[in-house]
């Protein structure tokens, strides 16, 4: 229910649906001006091609040539509009779906962004496929949440199985430092996955017990994190551990969602870390043997439906089922994670809402407030789909966290 302080008057109203109106036009404007952008680019870097001798040491040099008249007209460097040249030309001639809707201003240069980063390994009839599918969630979600997504549905589709390539990357682990100035470094780790995510959750955590039990902490969650990873790596005694052990010594809430029949088979399909990245599916089998920090989620094989949680810690089956349903804040765009939401009655229980599945679901603290403190209304519908409006009248639908990805056979948009 809104309240007086969240509300705003009529004529505010009209005024902020006019903005909104103008905003949305105009962003499809940029859209279609930053696709015809793309494609000049590629245009002259198409021109390019075809003057240079790869035969020669200086073969490329017409190239270059275009790139500092593009870049002195433009006033910008000309290795820069050299590289932007090769990117437009990947995305005019690779992924000319993407092109297309970023023309219509159907998606944005961020969902372009993160469509040809995940689909670039991809043959040209899976790169179709997969640009299909992936637009289709483009134009309902923020490219942040995309990402997970589009990353998933690339690796159904490649060719060669995730745990025969993760065998061959893991070789490339490695940890670097690269300085920075005024006296820092950064601390890169190339790491599996489930080891780095696990990392950092633990990290996390240890962070939030610190700043809890010290009133007097100044420091931040990332200052914290940073502190605690140097004293655990300058303190403790290394254990030798080869991966398989370090995965068994995660102890951090990580969800891993597992097709059912995935677990029996030697050819497993991908398993996906929560809100992350693919991972092989032998780690995942390694991870639900018996790892009683971790959840377990197992979907049906073939609707990608969950049929079941379970859990060793202590809570209560409905949340579990709720949090794996959710998996995020419902809210249109935004991706904190369940485990940090509260789980709020759609239908506000002191006026009659059920404590039920079909009424609850998670929302981050900002948004919660706002749906009780402002005009804002959600409903809740029995596909698990959330509409939310907004003050000025407009719907705006939460499909929320598909349990799986899949393709349909006659190659249509995946059914989530």
């Amino acid at each position: 229910m809104g309240t007086d302080a969240g509300t705003l008057r009529e004529a505010d109203l009209i005024v902020l649906d006019g903005l909104v109106s103008a905003l949305v036009e105009t962003r499809k404007g940029i859209a279609a001006f930053q696709a015809l952008e793309t494609s000049l680019l590629a245009s002259a870097m198409a021109l390019g091609v075809d003057r240079s001798d790869a035969s020669r040491s200086d073969g490329d040099m017409p190239l270059r040539a275009i790139a500092a008249e593009v870049g002195a007209a433009l006033r910008v460097s000309d290795r820069t509009v050299q590289r932007r040249l090769g990117e437009a030309s990947r995305l005019a001639t690779r992924f000319p779906v993407t092109l297309a809707a970023l023309t219509e201003g159907r998606i944005s240069r961020a969902h372009v962004d993160v469509i040809v980063d995940a689909g670039e390994r991809l043959d040209e009839d899976e790169r179709i496929r997969f640009e299909t599918a992936a637009i289709a969630v483009a134009e309902r979600e923020t490219a942040a949440r995309l990402r997970p997504i589009a990353r998933l549905l690339a690796e159904r589709l490649m060719p060669q199985m995730l745990s025969e390539r993760h065998a061959a990357a893991r070789e490339s682990r490695c940890v670097d430092v690269r300085d920075l100035d005024d006296g820092m470094s950064q601390l890169l780790a190339v790491l599996p996955s489930t080891l780095a995510h696990g990392i950092r959750s633990r990290l996390t955590a240890m962070a939030t017990a610190v700043a809890d039990a010290d009133a007097a902490e100044e420091r931040t969650v990332d200052q914290l994190r940073a502190d605690l990873l140097a004293d655990l790596a300058l303190t403790a005694d290394p254990q030798g551990l080869d991966e398989r052990g370090l995965v068994a010594e995660i102890r951090a809430v990580v969800h891993v969602t597992v097709p059912a029949l995935t677990l029996a088979r030697e050819d497993g399909d991908a398993a996906m870390l929560e809100g992350s990245a693919p991972i092989d599916i032998d780690t995942a089998r390694l991870l639900c043997a018996g790892e009683t920090s971790w959840e377990r989620v197992l979907t049906h094989p073939v609707t990608q439906a969950v049929l079941a949680v379970d859990t060793y810690r202590p809570t209560a089956e409905l949340r579990r089922l709720l949090r794996a349903r959710d998996q995020r804040c419902r809210f249109p765009g935004c991706r904190v994670p369940a485990h940090r939401c509260d789980l709020d009655h759609v239908h506000d229980h002191a006026l009659g809402g059920a404590t039920a599945q079909a009424n609850l679901a998670h929302e981050c603290r900002r948004h919660h407030v706002l749906k009780h403190h402002s005009a804002w209304t959600v409903v809740l519908h029995p596909d698990r789909t959330m509409t939310w409006t907004s003050p000025t009248g407009r719907e705006y639908p939460d499909a929320g966290v598909p349990p799986g990805v899949a393709f349909t056979d006659d190659g249509e948009s995946p059914p989530f």
